[in-house]
């Protein structure tokens, strides 16, 4: 929604994938960046980095720049017609590889940060549609429409690769106008195109999200998805004392139970300076432990064909009825009778 105060573009960043997605779009439309993209200051080296954030206010030029060499008023919308996995970070693999449309869907919503602070993804339901909506602050920014073009268009656009079918949605609406030919919308959308509406909203009937995926591979998937809410986790953990510790425990799991001494020397400081500042933020190491485990457990009985047994020992659990205790505990079935319902 619209904001008399946005937050500054100063502060505000993107992923380093975003830029190489830009950039990659822009060559298309004969508009070569990368001299620019030296004179503001971003390096290859950056770029090369996936963990690299470069300020949106840099992305805003670029996308100016795109807008004005190419001379294309419809720039974002065949953006999104040039989308690739490897333009979408840890999401791309993630999301090609997971059983179902629904489950690409899942993912992609908490990732949609990570890749740009521009806007925020979340969903609705409407009868039997899903709504994807997107918000943003910066609607008056010139770039912004292109943005919001180049996001559905993508989404759209890699959705249908993923299921191997050139599927439409049910609609979508704009708040902005068309900046060029409506009839491109169409082409691309193979749907109803509203603009000048309420918020922006990709419209998908219910049915489309339980069709399989042309790459499902549920081992490719379980280490994509794992590598993905790594990527999450540290993106939030950058200024969060306990994402930080959430990402340590995520990542020391695999070698056993984790400890909070090791923890405290990772992220410099004394284990009881740890204990103290996790108690000022009403929360406790065991506890942190417990949540991380819950998480994964949901995680791999419902997205994996790892036996029960396989995922208490990669939970650190000595022994399945350990873990079958614990699962109990947390929700009052079984792991077999989870995994069975769905998770329902």
């Amino acid at each position: 929604m619209s904001d008399s105060h946005p937050p500054s573009l100063h502060s505000l960043t993107v992923a380093s994938f975003w830029i190489e997605y830009l950039l990659d779009a822009a060559l298309h439309a004969g508009v070569d960046l990368s001299d620019a993209l030296v004179r503001l200051g971003v390096s290859e080296a950056e770029l090369e980095s996936p963990r690299a954030r470069v300020p949106l206010k840099v992305e805003n030029r670029l996308f100016e720049l795109a807008l004005e060499g190419s001379g294309d008023p419809l720039f974002g919308l065949h953006m999104g017609e040039c989308i690739r996995p490897r333009f979408m970070g840890e999401l791309g693999y993630a999301s090609m590889s997971s059983a179902t449309l629904r489950d690409a869907i899942e993912l992609m919503i908490p990732f949609a940060r990570v890749t740009t602070e521009f806007a925020d993804l979340r969903f609705e339901w409407h009868d039997n549609e899903l709504w994807l909506i997107l918000d943003t602050p910066f609607e008056d920014l010139p770039t912004s429409p292109h943005r919001v073009d180049a996001f559905y268009a993508g989404a759209v656009v890699f959705g249908r690769w993923i299921l191997g079918a050139e599927l439409n949605p049910m609609a979508v609406h704009f708040r902005h106008p068309p900046h060029g030919d409506s009839g491109e919308y169409q082409r691309l959308f193979g749907c109803p195109v509203s603009f000048s509406q309420p918020c922006n909203a990709l419209v998908i009937d219910e049915a489309l999200l339980d069709l399989p995926l042309r790459d499902a591979d549920p081992e490719v998937n379980r280490i994509a998805r794992s590598r993905m809410q790594r990527a999450v986790t540290q993106y939030r953990a950058r200024d969060n004392l306990l994402e930080q510790v959430r990402l340590e425990i995520q990542q020391r799991l695999v070698d056993g139970v984790p400890q909070l001494e090791p923890i405290a020397e990772r992220l410099g400081v004394k284990p009881w300076t740890l204990r103290r500042r996790l108690r000022a933020e009403q929360a406790d190491f065991s506890t942190l432990l417990e949540e991380e485990r819950r998480r994964l457990a949901c995680d791999w009985l419902l997205h994996s064909n790892r036996s029960v047994n396989q995922i208490a020992l990669d939970l650190g659990y000595s022994e399945q009825s350990a873990f079958n205790r614990a699962f109990k505990r947390w929700f009052g079935v079984t792991p077999v009778s989870y995994r069975d319902s769905g998770g329902h």
